[in-house]
């Protein structure tokens, strides 16, 4: 198997107690392993509080910085919309439109630009193996592709929603709230 990146996974009612509900941004995938970050859950720490704790050194956003797992909740991510600004040094592109970084350099060179960002603290890992096995047990669907409305404009209320009607091919909203047990 090579290496795999740049793909949403939406979670199904077999999904597991934390990733219910839940709309994964998977970074890196392969023989090694899995990482994701968990797109629609807020953090209680305010963007200002986690980007002083993390040493950027931009203006502040409003709002909160976002949930992206409970692997190393210390670390910071951001996510950046790579159609709104340069991709800086210590980052990289997971789609042509998504990138990634975790230097507080190129976070506080990103916020500075002004383009839509997510401020992600933690993220989700898998062993070997087993996100694949999750897959084949049903508890995530793969989408075909990583919609950048869905990262960075869709409210964190309709996310996992959203990206359920568009893997499952229905209009939103369905019925208000998809949910497979009733598809």
């Amino acid at each position: 198997m090579g290496t795999d990146e740049g793909f949403l996974l939406v979670a199904t009612p077999q999904a597991s107690g934390e990733h219910r509900e839940t709309v994964v941004l998977v970074a890196v995938h392969g023989e090694e392993g899995s990482l994701g970050f968990v797109l629609n859950r807020a953090s209680v720490r305010s963007f200002a509080e986690a980007a002083a704790d993390l040493g950027i050194e931009a203006t502040p956003r409003e709002g909160h910085a976002h949930f992206g797992g409970l692997t190393r909740p210390d670390i910071g991510w951001m996510l950046f919309d790579a159609r709104a600004c340069l991709e800086p040094d210590d980052s990289c592109l997971l789609t042509p439109e998504v990138g990634v970084t975790a230097s507080p350099d190129a976070m506080s060179t990103i916020v500075d630009m002004g383009g839509p960002v997510l401020l992600v603290l933690g993220h989700v890992t898998w062993e070997p193996g087993d996100l694949e096995d999750e897959i084949a047990a049903g508890a995530w669907i793969r989408a075909p592709r990583v919609d950048p409305r869905l990262v960075f404009e869709t409210p964190l209320a309709r996310r996992w929603s959203d990206a359920t009607c568009d893997v499952l091919g229905m209009p939103r909203p369905w019925l208000g709230v998809a949910r497979f047990a009733m598809a």
